[in-house]
Order: C-alpha cells, then sequence, then structure tokens
C-alpha cells in the first residue's frame, strides 16, 4: 500500500503527501483533529480512522468517500442503516447530509460547498 502510495502521489506534485502508520495517524488525529485533509487508506484500517473521526466529531454519523480521481467512486454515510435506532426518530442526518455534499464536490456540481457551510 506504501508503495502504491508514493507512486499514486508522484503523479500529483502540488499536493502534498506524507505517510502515516495507522497507530500514530489516529494519535494526531485525537491530539490535532483539524490537521488532516484527505487520508488514503486501505479498507480495515480506514474502518478504525472513520469511527474514531466520527466519534472526534460528536458522533457516529459522518461523512465517507472511496474516491480515486480517475475511476469510479462510492460515497456513503459512515453510519450504514442503523436498525438499532430505526422508526425511533434519533438518527443524526447529517453524515448523510455532508456525504450528498462530498458527491457533489467531487462531481464539480454546485452546491456542495454550500451544503457544508450551512452544516
Amino acid at each position: 500500500m506504501e508503495r502504491v502510495f508514493r507512486d499514486v502521489g508522484s503523479e500529483y506534485p502540488q499536493i502534498k503527501t506524507q505517510h502515516m502508520y495507522v497507530d500514530a495517524l489516529c494519535m494526531q488525529m485525537c491530539a490535532r483533529p483539524g490537521g488532516f485533509d484527505v487520508i488514503v487508506t486501505n479498507n480495515m484500517f480506514g474502518d478504525i480512522i472513520t469511527d474514531l473521526a466520527a466519534g472526534l466529531q460528536g458522533g457516529w454519523a459522518s461523512a465517507s468517500g472511496n474516491i480515486h480521481p480517475r475511476q469510479d467512486f462510492d460515497v456513503e454515510p459512515v453510519h450504514g442503516s442503523a436498525p438499532p435506532i430505526a422508526g425511533k426518530n434519533q438518527a443524526n442526518p447529517f453524515g448523510a447530509i455532508l456525504t450528498a455534499a462530498m458527491m457533489l464536490n467531487h462531481l464539480d456540481w454546485r452546491g456542495g460547498s454550500e451544503i457544508e457551510a450551512a452544516c
């Protein structure tokens, strides 16, 4: 994974990249949560990191995306379907709303930034 990250990163010299091991990244997220813009990782560590990020922002409903600049992409709120709270008027819609904004921004469609600002 690190080799692929380095190889693909070299194709985008205008973007600053930094490799971190997952334990150090989680510690840095707790110490400086605003210090990250995009995190590139595999699925196993991504699941752990998104759970931490959701907790840091106050709940487990957060935006998430699997995005490749030259291929298809998938965006989804981290919370999934949340069956234990279905029908109880307890779900926080911000994860789904911010995920829609992420998709609009990725597609270069208008409105994504305005949605983020409104949240």
